[in-house]
Parts: C-alpha cells; structure tokens; sequence
C-alpha cells in the first residue's frame, strides 16, 4: 500500500483512507491515486468495515490533481492517456459505488480533483473556514470526470456556475448549494465522529440497500455510458494544446495566454 495514502481501521469497523502528501496539498499523483485506489478496494470488501472516512493531512483536504502530473498524462497517447485517466475516475467511482456510507472530512480546502472525491462521498463534513473551487477550466483543462456526481448533489444550474466560473467559495457557499452537508465553526473532528457513531446505529445492510436505492433512483442515472462520456472529454481536454498551456503558466507561476490575452 502506498504510504501516500494512509489506510486505518479501528475496532468499530470505521475505515479511515488519509490523503498523505501534505507537502503537496495532497496533490493527487499518479501514486497516490494508485493508493487510493487500492485502499477502497481492500476496505470496501472487507466485511468488518461499516464506514468509511476520508481525510487529508496537513492544512488542506485535497488540493487536486498536481499539474505536473497532469501535463505529463496529456503529453501521453489518446490510448495510453485514457488508460490513465480511467485509474483518475476510479477514485471517484469507487467512493460513489460503495456499499458502505462514505463520509469527506475537508478541512482548509477542497480544489479540482477533491471536490470530485467529495462530492461523490454521501456526506459531506467542513469547516466553516474552507474553501471549494472547481478550478480546471481556469487552466484548460475539463471537469468532466466530477460533473457526474456535482449533477446529483448541485444540480445543473449551479454546475454549470462554478464549473464554468472557476471562482473560489467559501464553505457557506458550498452548504447552501448542497455540496457541503454540514459545516462546522467547532471541532470538525468531534462532528464526524457524531455522524460516525450516528451511521453505525443503523443496519450495514440496510445502508447498502439505501445507497443503492438512491443511486438507481437518482437523476441523471451514473452508468457505464456516462462513466465513458466523461472520461473521453476529459482525455481530450487533458491531450489538448490549451491543457498544456495551463500547465505550463501554473508551473512557471504566471497567467496563462488566455488571461493574458483577456488583459490587453
């Protein structure tokens, strides 16, 4: 198991997946996002496990996908680009496809990548103080893998806002729309474990049952055909020459051309 991606399970049958490159922001890589996937698959088979927690270390819950790794997938043939990119969604497929409840404790921030993961968790705990931004228009790239799961919690109006907008909001912003569940200006840790100890009043099986009720039920329905409508824009996006531009005026820590085309 990859130690970016720290896995615990206590007494109780609570599962807690840690997103461990902290130096980073937990940028998700292409090790880390190996980890994680790893991780769900050993602790949503395990029989023993109820629920589980997802975290992140450090200052902030999940910062995204790191641009370096980003612009090195891109640089990929379509192939073996999407060969990758299906690894990417899969963090979020496995989180939404749990049979277990799937709780996100985001503290500092959640940007691209894990408002995908959070969003695709059945609750949502945060601190009043963090930020959401679903950021990857802002560098060319398209938030297509997550749009899948904001539609369920969001709905179309406010993804077509943020996704398109690139803004920053705060976390009463993120409550309001739905995308944050509870929010918390006490200890965040004492709230998740009160929804914890709530979930586990209630049958494992019938929790299943729920979960799986509400995913044939809900609308738009996340199926296979839509699972690969979203990878291959995605794909395309991360292959394309304003992608690669992104990258490059992240890392080099300047606007990118269309900014700066915007500014004259």
């Amino acid at each position: 198991m990859s130690n970016e991606v720290l896995v615990t399970v206590d007494d109780r049958g609570i599962a807690t997946l840690t997103l461990n490159r902290p130096d980073a922001l937990n940028a998700f890589n292409a090790d880390q996002i190996a980890g994680f996937n790893a991780a769900m698959a050993q602790v949503t088979a395990d029989p023993a496990v109820r629920v589980i927690v997802i975290a992140g270390s450090g200052p902030v819950f999940c910062s995204g996908a790191d641009v370096r790794y980003l612009k090195w997938a891109g640089g990929l043939s379509y192939e073996e680009n999407k060969v990758d990119a299906r690894k990417y969604a899969a963090m979020g497929e496995s989180v939404y496809a749990a049979s277990q409840p799937v709780v996100a404790r985001v503290q500092g921030g959640a940007y691209g990548g894990g408002v995908a993961v959070a969003a695709a968790c059945d609750i949502v705990i945060s601190e009043s103080s963090a930020k959401f931004a679903i950021t990857e228009a802002r560098y060319g790239f398209t938030p297509s893998l997550m749009v899948p799961y904001l539609l369920g919690r969001i709905g179309q109006r406010e993804c077509r806002r943020w996704c398109l907008s690139g803004e920053t909001m705060p976390a009463a912003d993120a409550f309001r729309i739905g995308l944050a569940d509870i929010v918390v200006d006490d200890s965040l840790d004492d709230k998740v474990a009160a929804v914890v100890d709530s979930l586990l009043m209630n049958a494992p099986v019938a929790l299943a049952e729920s979960k799986a009720s509400v995913g044939e039920n809900g609308y738009p329905p996340i199926d296979a055909a839509m699972i690969e409508r979203t990878l291959d824009a995605f794909v395309a996006g991360r292959g394309s020459e304003q992608a690669s531009e992104g990258a490059d005026a992240f890392i080099a820590k300047r606007p990118p051309r269309w900014a700066m085309e915007a500014d004259a």
